[in-house]
C-alpha cells in the first residue's frame, strides 16, 4: 500500500512540474491614421503597434526565446508591468476613457517587446506549425522547458491619429 502513495506522490509531483507558468497571453494592435484628408489605415505610412502581454504565475523564472507575429518571427525582450494595464481609448482626444488590455491580477503581467524581424535561434517545428494558427506565438522558457503564449486574433484597438 506504501508503495502505491509514493508512486502517486511521485506521479502527482512530476505532473506538477510539467504545468505551464503561462496563464494566459493578451495581443492588440493599434494603427496610426494620417493626416491626409481621406487616407485611412490601410494607406498609412506609419507601421502598427503591437501591444502583447503574457501573464505569467506568480514568481516563474520566465525569458522569451522569439515572437511569431503574423507568420513572421521577431526577437524580443520581457518587460514586468503592473497590472492592470490600460490605455487611452483615444490618444488624439484625452477624455479619461481607457482600455483595459489585462486585468488586475495577483500573477505577474510580462510586456513583450517586439525587436527586429528575424528567425529564431531555436526555432522549432512546433512553433512553426503554431504560428500557421495562432497570430501571435510568444516562445518562452523556464528551466528546461519551453512553453508557448498563443493568441488566435489579434484585437484592434482605436486607431490613433497623426499629428
Amino acid at each position: 500500500m506504501r508503495r502505491f502513495y509514493l508512486f502517486f506522490l511521485v506521479l502527482a509531483a512530476a505532473n506538477l512540474a510539467a504545468q505551464s507558468p503561462v496563464k494566459a497571453t493578451f495581443a492588440y494592435s493599434r494603427s496610426t491614421i494620417p493626416g491626409i484628408p481621406g487616407a485611412g489605415p490601410a494607406q498609412s505610412p506609419f507601421p502598427v503597434s503591437y501591444f502583447i502581454y503574457v501573464v505569467i504565475k506568480k514568481d516563474a523564472a520566465i525569458s522569451v526565446e522569439s515572437v511569431g507575429l503574423r507568420g513572421k518571427w521577431h526577437s524580443a525582450t520581457l518587460k514586468k508591468v503592473d497590472s492592470p494595464v490600460q490605455v487611452e481609448h483615444d490618444t488624439a482626444v484625452p477624455t479619461g476613457k481607457k482600455d483595459t488590455l489585462v486585468g488586475k491580477t495577483s500573477d505577474d503581467v510580462y510586456q513583450v517587446e517586439i525587436g527586429e524581424a528575424k528567425e529564431p535561434v531555436q526555432k522549432s517545428q512546433a512553433a512553426d506549425k503554431l504560428s500557421q494558427r495562432y497570430e501571435v506565438v510568444v516562445c518562452l522558457r523556464s528551466g528546461k522547458s519551453q512553453w508557448h503564449g498563443l493568441v488566435k486574433k489579434i484585437v484592434a484597438l482605436h486607431p490613433a491619429a497623426a499629428m
